[in-house]
């Protein structure tokens, strides 16, 4: 099964429609409404939070386990394939950790109610 979880840090909570900011963001367009994330710091999480799976340019791999890394200086995406839910809330937890709450586009949820 295949999942896409995103995620970016807006300014203000609900000024802006989450499916139309998931859009943009997802063609690398810059939002003024949305923070700028630490891309470098992100990546190196990733790295050492999934340190014992292949990676070869942002594709990570472990058994029948895969995930594609999209990162852009105000959005980061995970193309999830066969990921297990543990591996999923690891990848949120990472990303919690910057302030960048999950949107679900398969339901278009964004859980930042907790933030």
């Amino acid at each position: 099964m295949s999942r896409d979880l995103s995620f970016w840090k807006a300014r203000k909570k609900g000024d802006q429609e989450n499916e139309a900011t998931y859009a943009a963001l997802s063609n690398e367009e810059f939002l003024d409404f949305v923070d700028e994330i630490p891309v470098l710091q992100v990546q190196q999480d990733f790295d050492e939070v999934f340190k014992d799976w292949n990676n070869q340019n942002f594709n990570y791999e472990k058994g029948s386990e895969s995930f594609q890394l999209m990162l852009t200086k105000q959005f980061v995406r995970v193309d999830c394939y066969g990921v297990t839910e543990r591996n999923m809330n690891r990848i949120i937890d990472i990303m919690i950790k910057y302030n960048c709450p999950l949107y679900d586009s398969a339901i278009n949820v964004r859980f930042d109610e907790s933030l």
